[in-house]
């Protein structure tokens, strides 16, 4: 009976996107996940700003309209700013400003690929973990 685990049949490392044509590639590395995880939490936090569902964020709607607009502006800029970064470090600034171009120039696209690389991230493990494995008790000996 053998004991080896194949990992290529149960742990995807990476996950490819395509879209007009393009092929995307991102590695469920570490540098990605730190990357994925600072492009969401920033990312979200700047698109809460926006909602206004911030107690802090309250008083802007009693500022004059270009300050209100400035606010705005800074935000999606910064939101845009922070997801952008996130593609360059993992695929690369050409195809990131491809991607981008091919979605309208669109930051909400952006985001919405961002979610499907780390919904994407967080299956490949969660697969590993659901997938059958050999019996294995620790104490056989190896050959």
């Amino acid at each position: 009976m053998s004991n080896v685990i194949n990992l290529d049949d149960v742990l995807a490392t990476k996950q490819d996107f395509s879209y007009k044509g393009e092929t995307y590639t991102f590695r469920f590395s570490d540098k990605m996940q730190h990357a994925l995880s600072d492009a969401w939490v920033k990312a979200n936090a700047y698109a809460k700003q926006l909602t206004n569902d911030d107690k802090e964020n309250d008083d802007i709607d009693k500022k004059p309209v270009e300050d209100q607009l400035t606010f705005v502006r800074d935000a999606l800029n910064k939101e845009h700013e922070i997801v952008m970064d996130f593609f360059v470090q993992t695929i690369g600034k050409e195809k990131a400003d491809k991607l981008y171009s091919d979605l309208d120039q669109s930051t909400d696209g952006l985001m919405f690929v961002l979610g499907l690389v780390k919904r994407a991230s967080e299956k490949a493990i969660k697969d590993a973990q659901d997938a059958e494995y050999p019996a294995f008790d620790g104490n056989e000996d190896n050959d």
